[in-house]
């Protein structure tokens, strides 16, 4: 199912060595999420519909060397993902839906009243999700005991350069990489306090982004959609300072994933995930 075509790129200024491998075979792949033992793919399906409740989106497991272990199907646009307690999360439009990893079955439903554009989750311990909503501006706090959600923030569209779309939480600061659906603004990386919600933008990196990660070095991943589909991935460092991964323009350069030195990119447009080891 997999072609794997593997490069070695070398950038001076970065004194960074990249081992970049290809994997082909996904239905327009938008988050990847991993683990020590596993690699889960959202797909949204043969086109990329994001917004489209046509039951062909799914969500692939695959083995750490790229072969599909299992697959969960029927699902409409799957986006994020985050894992508590053996439970798979995955928005999927309107909706927060979890699926046992063992079984496979769903054990999990909350659909989010008003939602337009449910995208990326992060997890806060074993009973507290944050999901956005890339459409309505908002970043919901769900209690999974509860299944239950409130508005944690909503973000101006025209203040943040778009809607919320990555999240990443790191202590007490929930990290945000915001996308403009129509991409007429360009998005911001920014830092909000989630005991005091105070924002603020963290770098000088803009762009349409989509996923927020960090490295082993203490640096943050974003990914970002780039002008005409030249996706990029910006490496920001502590100071916000940011440098661009010397890698290849990637078409649809989607919602990324950082694991145990290996960062994992979807090329939504290309149909492929790539596999950058450090």
């Amino acid at each position: 199912m997999f072609k794997t075509l593997s490069t070695l790129s070398l950038c001076a200024s970065l004194a960074l060595a990249l081992n970049i491998q290809e994997l082909d075979g996904f239905a327009s792949p938008e988050s990847v999420y991993a683990t020590k033992d596993a690699i889960y793919v959202s797909n949204l399906g043969k086109e990329v519909k994001p917004l489209e409740k046509d039951g062909d989106g799914f969500i692939l497991k695959l083995s750490i060397d790229g072969k599909v272990l299992e697959k969960i199907e029927n699902l409409d646009a799957p986006k994020g993902m985050g894992i508590i307690d053996g439970v798979l999360y995955v928005t999927d439009i309107d909706t927060l839906k979890g699926f046992d990893l063992k079984s496979k079955k769903q054990v999990f439903t909350l659909k989010i009243d008003g939602a337009i554009f449910l995208n990326d989750i992060t997890t806060q311990g074993k009973n507290t999700l944050y999901i956005s909503d890339t459409g309505s501006g908002k970043i919901h706090k769900i209690n999974l005991k509860q299944k239950s959600y409130q508005d944690f923030i909503t973000l101006e569209s025209s203040k943040y350069g778009g809607g919320p779309n990555g999240l990443m939480i790191e202590g007490n600061t929930l990290w945000v990489a915001t996308y403009d659906p129509a991409q007429k603004a360009e998005g911001q990386v920014l830092k909000i306090n989630l005991k005091n919600k105070k924002i603020s933008q963290f770098s000088d990196a803009k762009g349409f982004m989509d996923g927020i990660t960090k490295d082993k070095r203490g640096n943050l991943l974003v990914s970002a959609w780039g002008n005409n589909l030249e996706g990029v991935v910006y490496q920001i460092n502590s100071d916000g300072k940011s440098s661009k991964l010397p890698i290849r323009p990637i078409k649809g350069c989607a919602d990324i994933f950082y694991h145990d030195g290996v960062l994992w990119i979807p090329a939504m447009i290309e149909n492929k995930i790539l596999k950058i080891t450090q």
